[in-house]
């Protein structure tokens, strides 16, 4: 069978869908729903003692560390729903491979498909804390508006150097790479191929999304763009190629905010 088609196979038969492709679509289709979820405001988060929009920088962790549990708790189901939403589209190569990969009847190979699923966005997810435990020690928003474009080149910086390291590119080439399954995976096998493949997909993106933390976790232009270079990192023939030049547009959108800073207004 064929690891470009979108396949089931049971005992003796061979059923190929490839005029319908199923984890191709299913993948997008949640992918668009979370989208749309992000963009109409249908998800709760409590904005006591916040009176800044949710697409300022700083604003979403705000809001998840001074309204206690509840806040916590919002700002990880905001967070681990935007990540899949924004990772999803990259990793339709990952799944196809591995649904193409799996024999039995459907009600077998189902359970282990949404195990690789719900692992890889509880990894996605936990990535959360992060900025969470940061905008404890420092108030990202403080700095943010405190730092101005210094702020903003800091972090951009950080991730086109980030870009150029033989780390990023190999842990790039890794999440690229074929997920090697049986042909019977069980949900236990589901749960840690979907989780494994999260955190390498997670080391060769956690800088970009630091910067996107900094612009704004709930910016939509700054979510969309980041789509868009997470995709074609992982998706176009040449992806090295983008990650270096991604890195190298990165790191003089940092001169110019230095430049900015140095001649414009933020100037001392």
């Amino acid at each position: 069978m064929s690891e470009d088609s979108d396949s089931f196979c049971s005992d003796g038969i061979d059923l190929e869908i490839d005029s319908f492709p199923v984890a191709t679509t299913a993948t997008l289709s949640l992918a668009a729903l979370l989208w749309v979820v992000l963009l109409e405001g249908w998800l709760p988060m409590p904005m006591a003692g916040v009176d800044a929009p949710m697409s300022a920088p700083g604003v979403p962790e705000l809001i998840g560390t001074t309204n206690g549990l509840a806040g916590v708790g919002a700002y990880l189901l905001m967070w681990g729903t935007m990540m899949m939403a924004m990772m999803l589209p990259s990793l339709v190569p990952a799944v196809r491979r591995f649904s193409a990969e799996l024999c039995g009847p459907i009600h077998r190979t189902l359970p282990p498909v949404v195990a690789f699923f719900g692992a890889y966005a509880l990894a996605w997810t936990l990535t959360g804390v992060v900025p969470l435990a940061a905008d404890t020690l420092v108030s990202i928003r403080s700095l943010a508006v405190g730092g101005g474009p210094l702020f903003v080149a800091a972090l951009l910086t950080l991730a086109g150097a980030y870009q150029l390291t033989p780390l990023k590119r190999g842990l790039l080439e890794r999440c690229r790479g074929c997920l090697g399954v049986c042909h019977r995976p069980t949900v236990t096998d589901g749960l840690r191929h979907g989780f494994g493949h999260a955190v390498r997909c997670i080391g060769c993106t956690w800088a970009l999304f630091a910067l996107m933390v900094g612009l704004g976790s709930m910016n939509a232009l700054v979510m969309v763009g980041l789509t868009l270079v997470v995709s074609l990192e992982r998706l176009a023939a040449e992806s090295e190629r983008y990650a270096l030049a991604t890195g190298a547009v990165l790191l003089a959108g940092a001169v110019l905010a230095i430049a900015v800073t140095v001649s414009g207004p933020f100037a001392v």
